[in-house]
């Protein structure tokens, strides 16, 4: 009997093909964006645990912007004092302060040119907190001899693949029209943040971009002080400074919370659209057997003439539209899954890696999601099961 029925619903969803794979499609997009999120949370949450870790443990990060919203200082372009930055040094617990500067220019080697992010910072200060709290060390050459030579340091990927020609330790770079010296090439971190820039002093960066004040800035803490105590502390302090009025004073474990909230409105975001994705689907495996109801009204009528009971109607249209749901769910997750393996190898292109795998795929979650696209499918499909399985066979003859 469950073999005649699949047979059944084979041919109905080939007769209606154009109609079903558009149903399907509902399901499909829905069902990928659950996989999608599942298959890459995983990795994006260890992705930016590690990022933070290269920060350090006794290190305080200070930017622009709310620290619930800290995206929209830098994308003002707000920025602070450096004085302001350097004076947060008299606190108690305050080892050093690095004020920091970024900047998008376009980096010419060998005749080739492309644009990418340069980080400016003091070289003696910066160098202890790339060496001592992040354990960034130099693969190759040295660190600049002081802020105001035109000495530039590559990041490990910045160094191999921006350009077709590795970067080599002695070879001159040209930063709008000025020529710079690589002096050092960093060993690979694993981290975007770090394996894909370039280094100068903080005097260098304002003297290519003509201006003045710092980003950001990191600020070390010394050993054994209370690093939320010195937190608090240098709000405090920078409340007093007129330039920027919202600013973000995280610590290491603030840092982590503040991701761990954004990952978490991304997550709700996207699954809000995948829920509607559902409910999309399930209104269109409702629509098209109520339509198959309408078109197939002489069969079912032969059907009960023959002998067909009213639950085995009922079966066949059940069986059909929990099949659609089971089919859009299949290729939900195969194409889920394609797409969340593709994000991963384009994010490794960018430096960004261990974003996917295969091996942090969550297969019972899989089965469960196909298992709910399967019930999604059938419960769509009840009322107009109902109503074919309901109809009297002399009417459903006489239907034109």
């Amino acid at each position: 009997m469950l073999k005649n029925f699949l047979i059944l619903t084979l041919k109905s969803i080939r007769h209606r093909s154009t109609r079903s794979w558009l149903t399907i499609l509902g399901i499909v997009i829905g069902i990928m964006l659950v996989v999608i999120i599942l298959a890459l949370s995983s990795g994006i949450k260890n992705t930016i645990a590690g990022a933070l870790q290269t920060f350090g443990s006794d290190l305080i990060i200070i930017f622009p912007g709310k620290e619930n919203n800290p995206i929209v200082g830098f994308l003002a372009g707000q920025k602070f004092r450096e004085k302001d930055l350097v004076d947060l040094e008299k606190i108690n617990g305050v080892k050093f302060a690095v004020p920091m500067g970024i900047g998008n220019l376009n980096i010419e080697h060998n005749g080739e040119v492309k644009s990418t992010m340069i980080h400016a910072a003091n070289w003696k200060k910066y160098v202890e907190v790339l060496e001592s709290s992040q354990g960034i060390k130099l693969e190759t050459g040295r660190w600049p001899e002081n802020d105001e030579v035109s000495e530039v340091v590559f990041g490990h990927l910045a160094a191999k693949t921006f350009f077709k020609k590795e970067v080599m330790v002695g070879d001159e770079v040209i930063i709008k029209s000025k020529r710079f010296k690589v002096v050092g090439n960093l060993s690979e971190i694993g981290e975007q943040m770090i394996d894909n820039v370039i280094f100068v002093s903080l005097d260098r960066l304002d003297s290519l971009t003509d201006s003045r004040g710092v980003s950001s800035a990191l600020v070390k803490v010394m050993p054994g002080a209370n690093i939320n105590l010195v937190a608090q502390q240098i709000k405090f302090q920078l409340s007093k400074q007129e330039v920027i009025r919202d600013f973000s004073v995280l610590t290491p474990e603030k840092a982590d919370r503040l991701i761990d909230n954004v990952i978490s409105i991304v997550e709700l975001v996207l699954m809000i659209i995948a829920l509607v994705s559902l409910v999309v689907g399930a209104v269109g495996i409702m629509n098209t057997m109520y339509t198959s109801v309408l078109e197939r009204t002489k069969q079912i009528g032969v059907m009960k003439a023959i002998g067909a009971s009213d639950d085995a109607i009922l079966s066949l249209f059940l069986i059909e539209s929990g099949f659609i749901g089971l089919v859009g769910g299949i290729l939900g997750i195969f194409f889920g899954i394609l797409s969340a393996y593709f994000i991963g190898l384009t994010a490794a292109g960018f430096g960004i890696r261990g974003l996917f795998s295969f091996a942090s795929l969550d297969f019972f979650g899989l089965f469960v999601i196909l298992f709910l696209t399967f019930i999604i499918g059938v419960l769509s499909g009840v009322l107009p099961a109902k109503q074919a399985s309901r109809m009297e066979p002399a009417e459903a003859l006489r239907y034109e």
